[in-house]
């Protein structure tokens, strides 16, 4: 069990990773569940720099949305959806809003979504979308969510987003790099001519719960480091920082 330290550090760095690699930016926010406290991590939303999230710059809230942490700024106008799934998945410690670009495409077309990437596997069974145009800034709204989710890993937001849930902030970086690694797929190679996508019965072997953790903690490793050195680098021309 992470302290809360350890908590606010990951959720921080998952959102400077997630802004790295262009699934946050202007729009999304993600956020981590801490059973022990009841207690609800998430990051600033709509016009804060993702990329320079410190631990200290969270919000917390309760279950019911009540912010304990962060009173007199702007949250994140859909921090419903966070509480809703959180109160209804005990094991959905971590959960994402993201805007990310070939996901949120699916969200916009009549084409369900369905993985054509081996490491897909995880998304087998499809994605659901929900129906209803609105933004989720209400408790009601963000409970059709969580119910729309149920057990599963991701939905997509009609004309909108995504929503991603995981077991812990390291699974939820791999589960979304992964929704969006197989989404680019498909964008990129429908050009080519008809998909190939993946069935359930294709996958079985791919990922299991046990190799995920593996992976997704590999990942972190390597993606944490990446992170550390990003924002740091010089310009591109090769020229000084001033």
């Amino acid at each position: 069990m992470s302290t809360e330290a350890e908590l606010r550090d990951q959720l921080a760095t998952l959102t400077r990773i997630f802004a790295m690699r262009g699934l946050l930016g202007l729009h999304g926010h993600i956020s981590g569940y801490d059973p022990e406290s009841g207690r609800i991590y998430m990051c600033p939303g709509f016009g804060w720099d993702k990329a320079t999230t410190r631990p200290e710059d969270l919000f917390v809230f309760d279950l019911q949305g009540t912010i304990i942490e962060g009173v007199g700024r702007r949250p994140p106008l859909e921090w419903p959806i966070h509480t809703a799934l959180h109160a209804a998945r005990p094991d959905a410690r971590a959960v994402a809003h993201l805007h990310s670009p070939y996901a949120t495409a699916f969200a916009v077309v009549r084409r369900e979504f369905r993985p054509v990437l081996l490491a897909g596997g995880l998304f087998a069974g499809g994605i659901p979308i929900f129906p209803e145009r609105h933004l989720i800034t209400t408790r009601e709204l963000g409970q059709r969510v969580a119910t729309l989710v149920g057990g599963g890993r991701a939905a997509l937001l009609r004309n909108h987003g995504t929503v991603v849930a995981a077991s812990d902030l390291q699974e939820l970086l791999f589960t979304s790099l992964l929704l969006e690694d197989n989404a680019r797929a498909a964008v990129q190679a429908a050009g080519l001519g008809e998909l190939d996508f993946l069935d359930p019965e294709d996958s079985g072997d791919v990922e299991t719960n046990a190799t995920l953790g593996i992976r997704a903690r590999l990942a972190w490793d390597y993606f944490a480091h990446l992170e550390a050195r990003w924002d740091r680098q010089p310009p591109a021309g090769g020229g000084p920082l001033g």
